[in-house]
């Protein structure tokens, strides 16, 4: 057993990390809230509330989940290299590491990692042994939430983590805890308000105490040598912390939803015209002689009409509220959110008519350049989670290796025509045909799959040309033609 801290060490640290996790809880829940739409109109006046109460309490036009899933959904890992350092051998996708990502359906939760991140401005991800006991351990990696997990850095550094924990509640009555270090892991476990026991004294200070009774069931050794946790930060700041994606368009949401809300109002009290008459002498009781103010007798119908015995009675109408005054402010405000999270204006529109190819490419310029930022951050986060995968299986070549590299998925959106004839235009300045596959889209996978079927192409079409009459080319033809095998060897990588 390898030597780390002691256990008393090891609940000051669990402390000082649920300390700045809890710091952290109000600031991720209003930001979680707001991109599911529980946003309240904060910018309404007391008068406002005393008239109408509750009334839009559950309304919200919630843009902010789509500036936040804009630049997420374009985010996709679809391998990874390791690098040799030997510029003759350039590295291809690592099989290996794209079976440990399938395993581990990275593929699919790699895209709730990146939503995460842009919502609560920070996402986790834990990579361990699947099977500690196995005779061949394999790697398993996890997608952890911002409200459970904390990485600790070593003073003045942004990337050697010195600690992590996940914290989160059991359905016995029983908060967890595992502290991840360099070293062992600790796993501690507290009563809530809900198990109703009571803790002895010795513990009160911190309240966590073994998990389990065995001492293997409290520390663990991490053969790892490195903490096991990364964390993806979104928008990460030098000393500030990581900001969530909606982060600077929450104001301008809530004033979103205040002239919408306005707007709702004034429909419902302005947008009929009033109806007016002077100059009417309402009927009188026969037997008291007062006049009569009954509603129903100017409640207009399509079988009802309105008459008067004074020849001077006049009747009108007013003007009904006009409403496009409040259309005009949310226009500019659902602009002002485009213009500030770069967040192409077609996303905030309902249809689109007569716009450009070229313009809606300028359109997504600003998103494309955000994503392709944000690639070179989390890449640098997920290369680490893949090195620590290949430390798990005992690979310290790739543990260790500082030449990893993230394969992504291009992040601007192209026509296939677009798409295959930039593709064309680069192999004729003599881009290699692994690469090519690789901008047009392909996974490592696909492209591994494709160059199996190429050879097996060139197989077939090699024995068909042997066994051909002599003079005779694969068509029947007298083979002089350039067509046949020669136009489909040129296509074997």
């Amino acid at each position: 057993m390898s030597v780390g801290v002691s256990a008393q060490e090891a609940i000051r640290i669990t402390n000082v990390l649920c300390q700045e996790l809890d710091r952290r809880q109000a600031a991720i829940t209003l930001w979680n809230d707001i991109y599911k739409g529980k946003q309240n109109l904060g910018f309404a006046s007391e008068r406002f509330r005393a008239a109408f109460g509750g009334l839009f309490q559950d309304f919200a036009d919630n843009w902010s989940e789509v500036v936040c899933d804009a630049p997420a959904e374009r985010l996709t890992p679809v391998g990874f290299r390791f690098g040799t350092g030997d510029e003759k051998d350039p590295p291809a996708a690592d099989k290996d590491a794209q079976r440990i990502w399938q395993a581990s359906s990275m593929d699919a939760w790699s895209r709730v990692a990146h939503v995460e991140a842009s919502v609560k401005s920070r996402a986790f991800v834990l990579v361990w042994a699947a099977d500690p006991d196995a005779d061949e351990v394999e790697p398993e990696i996890t997608v952890e939430d911002a409200t459970q997990c904390i990485v600790a850095y070593a003073p003045g550094s942004r990337r050697k983590r010195v600690a992590a924990l996940k914290r989160f509640d059991g359905e016995d009555g029983y908060e967890y805890a595992t502290l991840y270090l360099p070293d062992e892991l600790w796993k501690w476990r507290r009563p809530t308000s809900r198990s109703g026991l009571v803790l002895p004294s010795s513990l009160v200070l911190s309240g966590w105490q073994p998990r389990g009774d065995a001492p293997e069931q409290q520390r663990i050794d991490n053969p790892l040598k490195r903490v096991p946790m990364v964390e993806l930060r979104n928008r990460p700041r030098l000393t500030d912390d990581p900001s969530p994606e909606h982060r600077q368009v929450i104001p301008i949401q809530g004033a979103l939803n205040k002239l919408i809300a306005d707007m709702l109002t004034a429909s419902e009290a302005g947008a009929f015209p009033a109806r007016w008459g002077t100059g009417i002498d309402l009927p009188k009781d026969p037997l008291t002689g007062q006049e009569i103010d009954d509603p129903e007798l100017w409640r207009l119908a399509v079988n009802k009409m309105l008459r008067a015995s004074n020849p001077a009675a006049k009747f009108g109408n007013f003007e009904a509220a006009d409403l496009a005054n409040f259309v005009a402010g949310i226009t500019l405000l659902t602009e002002h959110i485009s213009a500030l999270s770069r967040t192409p204006p077609t996303y905030f529109m309902g249809k689109v008519q007569n716009v450009s190819a070229d313009a809606l490419t300028a359109a997504e310029a600003g998103l494309a350049s955000k994503c392709r930022d944000k690639t070179m951050f989390y890449g640098e986060d997920w290369e680490e989670a893949m090195r620590l995968a290949f430390l798990v299986k005992g690979d310290d070549k790739r543990g260790n290796n500082p030449l990893a590299e993230t394969i992504w998925r291009d992040v601007e959106y192209r026509t296939e025509a677009q798409h295959i004839d930039a593709v064309l235009k680069k192999k004729a300045l003599g881009v290699p045909w692994r690469q090519l596959m690789e901008d047009a889209g392909y996974t490592p996978t696909q492209i591994d799959r494709m160059e199996r079927m190429l050879e097996q192409d060139a197989d077939r079409a090699a024995r068909a040309l042997a066994f051909a009459t002599p003079g005779e080319g694969l068509d029947g033809t007298d083979g002089q033609s350039d067509s046949g095998a020669e136009a489909d060897a040129e296509l074997v990588p």
